[in-house]
């Protein structure tokens, strides 16, 4: 076997990439453990694009990997639970509601601010011996050899390596130099985010929200503040990020009511298009995708995140036994191991989207049906559950 300058390239040092660095650092072998190089265009200990002002809502499975990984310990106090999650349409009696108590847990998940989890996993990855941080740089080009992958950067160093990882996102470089074939579909709405301040106590509580606009996500922040996740028709959200900041709160206390509080300030807006991004093969010859490199979902159900980090366990499960971690006999086992929980979480997701996106008149009653058979039909409702939790 050929001799390489790395074991594992990761081209990308978001919240994906600097967690499956964390991963693969911890596997050792009888011999040694994987040298590991983490490319980033962004220097380390400086504001990330990818470490933004978005909040993650963290399935109490994710939550479990973290713990095993080692960082959850400089996390959770950056971290919000949720107890509860509430569940509605505007204008319509059907409601589901699922609380922790129900499951014999002490949250369904928890909400993190991506922006100071940033720097609380660099705090973590900057110990590992066996990790090279190339950063500032970029994949300019590469080369595929059957042994190894040789990797030109942009500040023009050439290394190799014998498995090659993307988590860039979705407008994956690596992708795009592969030219993989990748499913696209546009929902036609963006996400609205920002943080919004109430008058009563959040008491822990998520609040799912769908509209004749779209669907209103908010996410305990603490005591008094939500995460906002409000979707729309582009022009509207357009619309709405113009207004002054009390219009803007009035416009969203109308379509989401009082059932959380009065809001009364809230943060600075950004808008995200929204898009179901994935890949049919998230492998090729020493190449694995990742995060949303791989598959980008809609935030309705709150699975994106949950999902990657499932693939990054199951990638660290993987390499821990294999002698050549980029074989191709590894690399098919890591896709066979993913395959069904990939396919379910993105059909769920994108069934859900759509039938809570949809404004059709004849879509109304199959979703009010839905959610009340969901909140009477206990079966129903531990299958909603289990996915949302994310223990598979």
């Amino acid at each position: 076997m050929a001799t390489t300058d790395y074991d594992i390239v990761i081209a990308g040092g978001g919240m994906t990439g600097s967690l499956l660095a964390l991963a693969l650092a911890q596997i050792s072998s009888a011999a040694d453990s994987y040298r590991i190089a983490l490319i980033e265009a962004i220097p380390l200990k400086t504001s990330h694009p990818a470490f933004d002002g978005r909040a993650l809502a963290l399935a109490d499975g994710t939550v479990t990997s973290l713990q095993q990984l080692g960082v959850w310990d400089v996390l959770k106090n950056l971290a919000h639970p949720i107890k509860k999650i509430h569940v509605s349409e505007k204008g319509h009696a059907a409601r589901v509601h699922i609380s922790s108590d129900e499951y014999a847990l002490d949250a369904l998940g928890h909400v993190l601010e991506l922006a100071p989890a940033g720097f609380a996993i660099q705090s973590k990855l900057v110990g590992y011996k066996q990790i090279d941080f190339l950063c500032p740089d970029k994949v300019e080009d590469l080369a595929l050899e059957e042994d190894l992958i040789r990797v030109r950067l942009s500040g023009e160093k050439t290394i190799s390596t014998r498995l090659l990882i993307s988590a860039e996102g979705v407008t994956s470089a690596l992708r795009s130099k592969l030219s993989l074939p990748i499913e696209k579909h546009d929902f036609k709405q963006n996400a609205l985010i920002t943080t919004i301040y109430v008058d009563k106590p959040t008491r822990d509580q998520a609040w799912e929200r769908f509209t004749p606009e779209g669907p209103i996500a908010l996410l305990p922040l603490g005591k008094d503040c939500f995460s906002l996740v409000w979707c729309h028709h582009p022009e509207l959200s357009n619309s709405l990020m113009s207004l002054p900041p009390n219009d803007f709160l009035q416009q969203l206390q109308q379509s989401f009511g009082f059932h959380a509080g009065r809001f009364v300030r809230h943060t600075e807006r950004a808008i995200y298009p929204l898009s179901l991004q994935y890949l049919p093969q998230s492998i090729y010859h020493r190449v694995v995708l990742l995060g949303n490199a791989a598959h980008q979902l809609h935030p309705v159900a709150g699975q994106g995140f949950n999902l990657a980090m499932r693939d990054i366990m199951a990638l660290q499960d993987v390499l821990g036994n294999a002698d050549d971690p980029g074989a191709y006999s590894v690399l098919r086992n890591y896709r066979e191991s993913r395959k069904l929980d990939q396919a379910t979480t993105i059909g769920f997701t994108s069934a859900l989207a759509s039938l809570f996106t949809e404004q059709y008149s004849s879509l109304l009653l199959p979703r009010q049906i839905g959610l009340m058979l969901m909140n009477n039909i206990p079966f129903l409702k531990r299958q909603f559950v289990k996915q949302a939790l994310g223990h598979f």
